[in-house]
């Protein structure tokens, strides 16, 4: 995973045979948009291995995501773009608790696991475990947590507010609609099956197609 630099652009590695021209054709992006994110860029030029930002274009899935009763001030979106070899997410949430380091045998609060779960149901249940009608982690290929194609970076909150933008290899945008984003009141540790002992729900959104 990485994040870019420039906002509304993504990371991309030139492979044989790319040019700008072709790259903007090929991707439905404006050629005059890729020069004006890469102004030291030789675009005659392109080496293979070379990284320029490429614009991004509406994304193809989006979640909104709402606090459970637990945190109700958390709102937000979680956007999926698609791009070459995989998808591109990007975070913007608020309301997130304030972080509480850990004390004794409790888990700090935050910085907030965060995944993709099998189930585009965000119905509350039972409000001291709520949304547990989102099913556990997305993991269509059986992989061990931390593996999993619905494991997501945590969310670290700046007063309450977190913001980021990551690749994935994983999948692709098509593939989690229908799905739902939940957002934990612990730290997901990567390591504890099968879901990272990121504790309680605090949020969820299901991941509909983007409709402008």
């Amino acid at each position: 995973m990485s994040t870019n630099n420039i906002p509304g652009s993504f990371k991309y590695r030139i492979k044989a045979g790319d040019t700008m021209y072709n790259l903007a054709q090929k991707y439905n992006v404006s050629l005059n948009n890729m020069l004006a994110m890469n102004p030291s860029i030789d675009s005659d030029n392109l080496k293979i291995g070379q990284t320029i930002n490429m614009p991004l274009n509406n994304p193809v899935a989006t979640a909104n995501i709402k606090g459970g009763p637990l945190r109700p001030q958390i709102t937000g979106t979680v956007n999926f773009f698609d791009v070459p070899d995989g998808t591109w997410v990007c975070a913007d949430i608020s309301g997130l608790p304030p972080y509480r380091p850990a004390v004794g045998s409790a888990n700090p609060i935050g910085p907030h696991g965060f995944h993709v779960h099998e189930f585009g149901n965000c119905q509350t249940g039972d409000p001291g475990d709520p949304f547990q009608t989102a099913g556990g982690h997305w993991n269509p290929t059986n992989q061990p947590h931390g593996n999993h194609a619905g494991d997501f970076p945590v969310l670290f909150s700046n007063q309450g507010r977190a913001s980021m933008c990551f690749f994935t290899s994983a999948f692709k945008p098509e593939q989690v609609i229908g799905k739902a984003v939940i957002i934990h009141q612990n730290p997901d540790d990567y390591r504890t099956q099968p879901a990272g002992n990121a504790g309680k729900r605090l949020a969820c959104g299901v991941i509909q197609r983007f409709n402008g």
